[in-house]
């Protein structure tokens, strides 16, 4: 609703996309490394399809203080990787964490280096 009410106050539609968090939906995970899987490059992600062992990869472009949204909806885990050069929650540099169908996940980058991922019940 608050990019609705944006649009509707004159602002342009860069601007709202940019204050009120992008969003994609029916993305398919793909590959089995975090070199093969799917990019993502929204705030909100819709994950709709898994194939067993299929990922996603952390947007690349992400800064200190960025927050990514994943939502698993597909009938598999989905491996969710972070970008390259960093980790996730501690694991090692690179290692992807696994979540359930069914299941969100949100990720904060909190350094250069370091993603904490707060996973949903």
């Amino acid at each position: 609703m608050l990019g609705y009410k944006a649009m509707q106050a004159g602002l342009n539609g860069f601007v709202v996309q940019a204050l009120c968090q992008d969003a994609a939906a029916s993305i398919s995970a793909a590959g089995t490394t975090q070199g093969t899987a799917t990019a993502l490059v929204n705030a909100v992600n819709f994950v709709g399809t898994t194939a067993a062992g299929t990922g996603v990869v952390l947007p690349s472009a992400a800064s200190f203080g960025d927050s990514v949204l994943v939502f698993n909806g597909g009938a598999n885990p989905l491996k969710v990787y972070p970008n390259t050069g960093t980790s996730i929650n501690g694991l090692a540099t690179n290692a992807g964490v696994t979540i359930g169908t069914n299941t969100a996940c949100e990720f904060f980058m909190g350094s250069a280096t370091q993603w904490a991922a707060v996973l949903s019940a």
